[in-house]
């Protein structure tokens, strides 16, 4: 657990627009990049954002190709600063396997 009472995970990915990407652990935290599943192993999600300079499409945790929970976005592409977490429609606990997938556009 982190000082705010819950694990935060921190991410840190660039991506090809137009194409699906997975978005690992930034490993200046981690050591090593990481899924979600593994870094947060036991977890439960229940709130987040994932934030594009570009448009954004989604951001899902996907295993296996069954979408488990769909992650909130926003875009900056208009010059604003993204925004804080919101809930996880469907909280869920992180299992190994669970990948964090995104799909942008420029």
């Amino acid at each position: 657990m982190g000082p705010k009472g819950y694990l935060e995970i921190p991410l840190l990915t660039s991506v090809n627009d137009g194409s699906q990407t997975e978005v690992l652990t930034n490993n200046n935290f981690t050591v090593t990049s990481q899924s979600v599943g593994i870094y947060g192993e036991t977890q439960r999600v229940t709130g987040g954002f994932v934030s594009a300079k570009t448009g954004i499409i989604y951001a899902a945790i996907v295993n296996n190709g069954i979408v488990r929970a769909v992650i909130p976005i926003s875009s900056r592409s208009s010059g604003a600063t993204g925004c804080g977490d919101m809930q996880v429609m469907n909280p869920i606990t992180l299992n190994p396997g669970d990948q964090l997938l995104v799909e942008t556009y420029a």
